[in-house]
């Protein structure tokens, strides 16, 4: 999969409020659902495992995966949901979305199977994930379903746009989940650390700095970094800078020293160095590539 050619395509997107008793047969489905439980409790089954879900809970149920859904309890549920493609495709808009198990499929219905791109080297998406932050995923899907309802001029453009939020807020969530285990409070930690580097981007930070900033020490604060970006904060720090610089060779005529004197380098050589360490060329031959480039 490659992250710079993802165009989602949205099915459906809806609100459901099930009255209990009530179940979902068992079935296959051709796409990707992601279904958030809101309200309720329900026993959702996928590949013979079963989850006992409660509000707050996501489940992400994908192309070819037996899963099934019963109520628990007399209660309703509230089960918000989006059907989509992760990369639109000629027949996305024929695909439906499936109640059949495989061997009531025709062999058109066969076809129609997504490949799995969300259970890869690059992003690997369980089906279940109790979120942490419930409400910000939650006002994400409901600004999808809107969307989808709406059908307000350039509406699918806005719900590829939602979708790719969304998607990323759960990767992002997940993966942070994963490598955070030790204090759930060290993510809002680093989230305030990375919004100051990145709002710092224009000088040069020193580890002392975030240290007393954050009261933190250095040693615990590199150990977190390189857990979670697998770099310390002012590799990271020096990353976001030159990616800035490379935007504004590409995109600007600034004359090179000051692009170094607006992000911070001691000079142009040091400028230099540090570019062409990174980049692999140095900054004016890099704008002397970009120029020469086809377009």
């Amino acid at each position: 999969m490659s992250f710079q050619t993802v165009s989602p395509y949205v099915r459906i997107a809806m609100d459901s409020i099930i009255q209990s008793p009530w179940m979902l047969k068992e079935r296959m489905i051709w796409d990707y659902e992601l279904l958030y439980l809101m309200e309720g409790r329900a026993d959702i089954t996928i590949e013979d495992k079963i989850y006992e879900g409660r509000p707050g809970d996501l489940f992400l149920l994908k192309p070819g995966q037996r899963h099934s859904i019963q109520i628990i309890g007399d209660k309703p549920i509230r089960q918000p949901h989006v059907h989509f493609d992760l990369f639109q495709q000629a027949d996305s808009g024929d695909v439906k979305v499936s109640f059949k198990m495989l061997q009531d499929m025709d062999d058109t219905e066969r076809s129609w199977f997504r490949k799995d791109e969300l259970s890869g080297a690059l992003v690997d998406l369980p089906n279940y994930i109790r979120l942490r932050e419930p409400s910000r995923v939650e006002q994400q899907l409901f600004g999808i379903i809107y969307e989808f309802e709406a059908k307000l001029p350039l509406y699918e453009w806005r719900l590829k746009g939602s979708l790719l939020v969304l998607i990323t807020s759960v990767v992002r969530e997940h993966a942070w989940n994963g490598r955070l285990f030790e204090n759930s409070l060290h993510q809002e930690l680093l989230l305030d650390i990375e919004r100051y580097i990145a709002d710092h981007v224009h000088r040069e930070l020193k580890l002392d700095e975030l240290s007393e900033r954050f009261h933190i020490s250095k040693y615990y604060l590199i150990h977190l970094f390189n857990k979670v970006f697998d770099v310390s904060p002012i590799q990271y720090h020096q990353r976001i800078r030159l990616e800035r610089a490379k935007n504004m060779i590409r995109h600007t005529l600034m004359p090179l020293q000051e692009i170094a004197d607006q992000l911070g380098f001691s000079g142009i050589h040091a400028f230099s160095r540090a570019f062409k360490k990174k980049v692999g060329v140095s900054p004016a031959g890099f704008r002397k590539e970009f120029r020469n480039e086809p377009r």
